[in-house]
């Protein structure tokens, strides 16, 4: 972010707090230059580029004023979808999928995640609004900077720091989920999980709710059983995963495993010790996998993606958006119980 945009920020948190209101005067270049210890070219940058924003008016000669139609809060009336995979949706698309009772009058656009910081001007002017969609930690900037700027912002199956959101209910699903492995498979259990890093920040929630509920629910989760690791080098990691779970002859009665990406390989590496799901162990499995429901002995935690996208549509048109009342909404997965075939 360079300087000017930094002072836009700064002089945009300046409104939002309501020290100055609209037709107010702002400080003169040269006291802004001062305070916020910047060049005078910084300052008429972003003096110009807030103005064409609509936040500030001037005549020629006369002083700088705060626009009369500029308002810390106000309707949306275009919202940005960001993320990593819905760019290439139409518009009617991510309307059917978030917005479906969202008047037509409302622009809806998507935006790549990796693209937003060349349009950060497209979308912090007043009457923009965003959803992020499952967003990297590495874009928390930019939330802060649009936060300063006024904009609504919604993320969805993400929890920073003060953010509304609209997420998966970890704790319940995972409570939901141990009881049914317990009620099948009784207290013993291992677990099966990559290690929480920045790329995968979901982990750390999923890790820390399942020791607490494990311990809570008194299940006996030895540390010979627990087998959380970076897994970088995939078929020998798995291989020694397997093993240690399968090679005995005797599996843990209950295994859990918290990252899909390892469950239909852990289930095939049991096969190769002629272990097998329903019969030798119980897996419950975080996610959904429809090559596993032929098994029986397995239950999977499907998240509701369709509801938490709909939440935007309340978000929005309850007026959390408009009023910048706080938002959490938490839904629980739906627990699928695999019957075999």
């Amino acid at each position: 972010m360079n300087k000017s945009q930094m002072l836009q920020d700064m002089i945009l948190s300046d409104l939002s707090s309501g020290r100055f209101k609209p037709g107010d005067p702002i400080p003169s270049r040269n006291q802004l230059c001062r305070k916020y210890k910047c060049s005078r070219n910084t300052v008429e940058r972003a003096i110009s580029a807030l103005k064409l924003k609509g936040c500030l008016v001037s005549n020629q000669g006369g002083a700088t004023r705060v626009a009369s139609s500029y308002q810390t809060s106000s309707s949306p009336t275009e919202l940005f979808i960001v993320s990593g995979f819905f760019h290439e949706q139409s518009e009617r698309a991510i309307r059917e999928m978030f917005f479906p009772s969202l008047e037509s009058k409302i622009n809806v656009r998507a935006i790549r995640e990796s693209d937003l910081l060349r349009n950060t001007d497209t979308v912090s002017h007043p009457g923009a609004a965003l959803i992020w969609v499952t967003p990297g930690i590495e874009s928390m900037w930019l939330m802060a900077h649009l936060e300063r700027s006024g904009v609504p912002q919604l993320l969805i199956n993400r929890i920073y720091r003060h953010y509304n959101y609209a997420g998966t209910d970890t704790a319940a699903s995972i409570r939901e989920g141990m009881a049914w492995l317990m009620n099948e498979a009784g207290r013993e259990c291992a677990l099966v999980s990559r290690r929480a890093d920045l790329a995968m920040p979901y982990l750390s929630e999923r890790l820390i709710a399942f020791y607490e509920i494990a311990a809570g629910l008194g299940a006996k989760l030895t540390g010979d059983r627990i087998h959380v690791r970076s897994f970088r080098d995939f078929p020998a990691e798995l291989s020694e995963t397997g093993s240690r779970l399968f090679a005995s002859g005797k599996p843990p009665r209950g295994i859990v495993v918290l990252d899909s990406s390892l469950t239909v390989p852990l289930v095939t590496c049991g096969h190769m010790y002629n272990m097998t799901p329903g019969r030798d162990y119980f897996l419950l499995s975080y996610d959904f996998l429809p090559e596993l429901i032929k098994y029986d002995g397995i239950a999977m935690m499907r998240q509701q993606n369709e509801k938490l996208y709909l939440e935007s549509q309340r978000w929005l048109m309850d007026g959390y958006a408009e009023k910048r009342v706080p938002f959490h909404s938490a839904i629980r997965t739906e627990l699928i119980v695999c019957k075999g075939t």
